[in-house]
């Protein structure tokens, strides 16, 4: 599916008013906010995107945003970079590409300097709230941040192994071969960005099977969670 069947004028704007109600937003009071880890080859974005739209069909404020690769070309088009530039960097999880590059310009910055950057507008999305980060690196720098309801999902790898060759149309050898790269690229970075263990189950609020449940039962069950347990 190419971003044009992912993006739209709506989309957009429902992200620009986002950003400007949360410019003013009482940090002291805010809203909720999801971060969502998963094992490669786990329905994340589809959960976050199911996760938002039951939460925007309840409230009639401002909407309820994904930060994820959702808005990689917008924001490549509001940083300065080329989709080409952002996509080809191998260290980052296209999540949190979209995430520093709204904010940085077109100059390469170090890497040491990126991820500092890259961890105080992860934690300003979160404190701002209404907002689902998606992307492994959010859920070790927010922590400490009591808003945040934190999510893991995991599932067998033979489930995993289908997905891929289902999204990616791939036999079942090079669907194994393709997950266990991707995972590998993402440790690898998790262990130069935040140094933690993210599969640590401890930092979670929930950990699903999504093998058990798809995402709309998931996204139901978050639902309940945040509305029971959540000041």
């Amino acid at each position: 599916m190419g971003f044009n069947q992912l993006w739209s004028l709506q989309q957009e704007e429902k992200l620009k008013a986002w950003h400007q109600v949360q410019l003013v937003a009482d940090q002291r009071h805010p809203a909720p906010c999801f971060t969502i880890t998963r094992e490669f080859g786990c329905e994340a974005y589809a959960l976050a995107e199911e996760l938002i739209k039951r939460l925007n069909a309840q409230v009639a404020g401002e909407p309820w945003v994904v930060v994820g690769q959702q808005i990689i070309d917008e924001v490549a088009r509001i940083s300065g970079y080329s989709v080409e530039q952002i996509q080809k960097s191998q260290d980052t999880p296209s999540s949190l590409k979209a995430i520093f590059s709204m904010f940085l310009d077109s100059s390469r910055a170090e890497e040491t300097e990126v991820f500092t950057h890259m961890r105080e507008v992860i934690r300003s999305f979160a404190k701002r709230g209404q907002c689902v980060l998606v992307g492994r690196g959010s859920v070790l720098v927010t922590q400490d941040l009591s808003n945040c309801i934190n999510l893991r999902l995991v599932a067998p790898l033979e489930f995993r192994v289908q997905k891929i060759m289902k999204s990616q149309q791939l036999n079942k050898t090079e669907a194994a071969k393709y997950i266990a790269s991707h995972q590998q690229q993402r440790d690898d970075f998790i262990r130069r960005f935040a140094k933690g263990n993210i599969a640590d189950p401890l930092l979670y609020h929930l950990l699903i099977n999504n093998a058990h449940l798809g995402v709309k039962k998931i996204a139901e069950l978050v639902e309940e969670y945040m509305v029971r347990y959540v000041n």
